[in-house]
């Protein structure tokens, strides 16, 4: 497996490119990718996505930590609000007087899931509890709040991949800058060299005395 990998990275140089038109979509794609409801195989999704938009993978993978074991939890709670939201606007029935207290209520009872530490059966009974105040199924339940992270994680994704596009742009322009007045600065240190040594060369041969 990573024969193939070294592999099959050796052969697209576009990977390991820090050209602008190699990092930005790497970004934006990256940055989606890191909010959508698939922590865990975000990094081999981030590889293949790599391929397909040939783009740079170590900015690929490195979009990924935005969501880690401590931000997870509140990005795809976000996620999913923004997402609920615009289902919302679109007309799709959401359970509850409002969609903010369907969203709290689904966090209410994650939350008691996760840091309740009774037995398995909390997680059950936390999601059968949900359902019995939503009047919804758990597949009900589960592939709405599925489709609204979803659809939340891409706009939010987008928004956190135009706000960090934004920044390496300035700094890349900064650090070009920075470089070609180094280049300029080296280029006239040389001609300086250069002009002094013939003035010392022509110098030299007019005090050769003469025979």
């Amino acid at each position: 497996m990573l024969g193939w990998f070294a592999d099959t990275a050796r052969k697209r140089s576009y990977l390991w490119s820090f050209r602008r038109e190699d990092v930005v979509p790497a970004i934006y794609i990256g940055c989606i990718l890191s909010m959508l409801p698939i922590y865990g195989i975000q990094v081999p999704t981030a590889f293949l996505v790599a391929m397909v938009f040939r783009c740079n993978l170590m900015v690929m993978v490195a979009t990924q930590f935005i969501t880690n074991p401590i931000t997870a939890g509140p990005l795809y709670l976000a996620a999913c609000y923004v997402g609920l939201q615009i289902f919302h606007f679109l007309g799709a029935p959401i359970p509850g007087d409002s969609v903010y207290e369907f969203a709290m209520l689904i966090t209410h009872n994650l939350k008691d899931a996760f840091l309740s530490i009774v037995g398995p059966s909390t997680m059950r009974g936390s999601m059968e509890e949900l359902a019995q105040q939503t009047q919804m199924s758990l597949p009900e339940i589960v592939g709405l709040g599925f489709k609204a992270t979803f659809v939340g994680g891409t706009i939010i994704g987008y928004f956190i991949g135009f706000f960090l596009s934004l920044i390496y742009q300035f700094t890349a322009r900064r650090a070009n800058a920075r470089m070609f007045d180094l280049r300029t600065q080296y280029h006239k240190v040389r001609l300086r060299e250069a002009e002094a040594l013939k003035a010392a060369e022509a110098l030299k041969s007019t005090q050769k005395p003469k025979t």
